[in-house]
């Protein structure tokens, strides 16, 4: 595993290097920096989660200095990779894939959330942890920090926390307490990341002097007109009209600074969902779009907690 061309990737808390098992699988496996890294919280949350869209743990050593998980492995790696920086001849994510990714991310935190007892908060959504498939079905990795909830006092993962920077609600730094709807913030955020493109933190976006993705779009996000801007120039307006406005709204629903504002996931699930099933034969592009209020036609579908 020192051949740095088996390095799939590197994290604040170990490297994932691709490997091959004595069957011949391909595998991901993620050799943790520190020996005494709590191997054996992640191994039991992961043992515990079964779900199409949460990542595979195959195994794990915890023999002498080796802190070592070994999971499926997702050929296409991390979501980030598709949205920023895109390297020459890489194609960009096409609106229909962008909203596919979203939809599988939303139904694991879904699973999380109303199919375990108790609840889990997953905490750790950001664009590096959505690995992708060959065929760009999403699934969450980097269970370091879930916890159970619904809500959690979890001072041991505050470092980590601080870490993921603006995907983690605004209460959680002033109380210091985790809840399912800091998950539903998070994954207002990557929403966010995948219809723009936008990187979570940047000197001047887009000339906009924000340097932060939820301060630069809460302005933009208060009227409909504006949500063009915030498109992916990369999509070259190759999107159903209708259909972003909708999802930004949704986006605009799950970054709310206060939490009782926000959906439940389920109900983001309901929301993604229906969306493509919602409007009518539209021409893609951004203009020509029948007058509607976005909000009002999203409560039409989903009732707000």
């Amino acid at each position: 595993m020192s051949d740095p061309r088996c390095v799939l990737g590197e994290g604040t808390l170990g490297r994932v290097y691709k490997g091959i098992l004595q069957t011949g699988q391909e595998v991901a496996v993620k050799k943790m920096f520190d020996e005494e890294a709590d191997l054996f919280k992640e191994v039991k949350m992961l043992s515990s989660v079964e779900h199409s869209n949460i990542i595979k743990m195959i195994g794990y050593c915890n023999k002498g200095k080796d802190r070592i998980i070994v999971f499926e492995l997702m050929p296409s790696r991390s979501l980030n990779l598709y949205l920023h920086d895109l390297k020459p001849g890489k194609e960009p994510l096409d609106w229909k894939t962008r909203m596919k990714i979203a939809e599988g991310v939303a139904k694991a935190l879904e699973y999380l959330h109303d199919q375990n007892d108790p609840p889990v908060i997953y905490s750790g959504l950001k664009s590096t942890s959505i690995l992708l498939n060959e065929n760009y079905n999403p699934k969450l990795s980097d269970f370091s920090c879930a916890i159970h909830g619904p809500e959690c006092n979890y001072v041991a993962i505050h470092s980590k926390l601080v870490r993921g920077g603006g995907y983690i609600g605004p209460e959680y730094m002033k109380t210091g307490v985790l809840t399912l709807e800091s998950d539903v913030f998070g994954f207002g955020v990557v929403l966010l990341e995948l219809i723009s493109g936008q990187k979570l933190v940047e000197e001047n976006i887009r000339g906009s002097g924000k340097h932060d993705l939820t301060s630069w779009a809460r302005p933009l996000l208060d009227d409909s007109k504006k949500f063009p801007e915030i498109a992916d120039p990369l999509m070259k307006g190759q999107y159903p009209y209708c259909e972003l406005v909708q999802a930004l709204d949704l986006a605009k629903m799950c970054v709310q600074p206060e939490p009782h504002k926000r959906p439940r996931i389920a109900e983001v699930v309901t929301t993604l969902s229906n969306l493509g099933s919602q409007i009518s034969e539209e021409a893609q592009g951004t203009t020509e779009a029948d007058p509607f209020t976005p909000l009002t036609m999203w409560r039409g579908a989903v009732a707000v907690a």
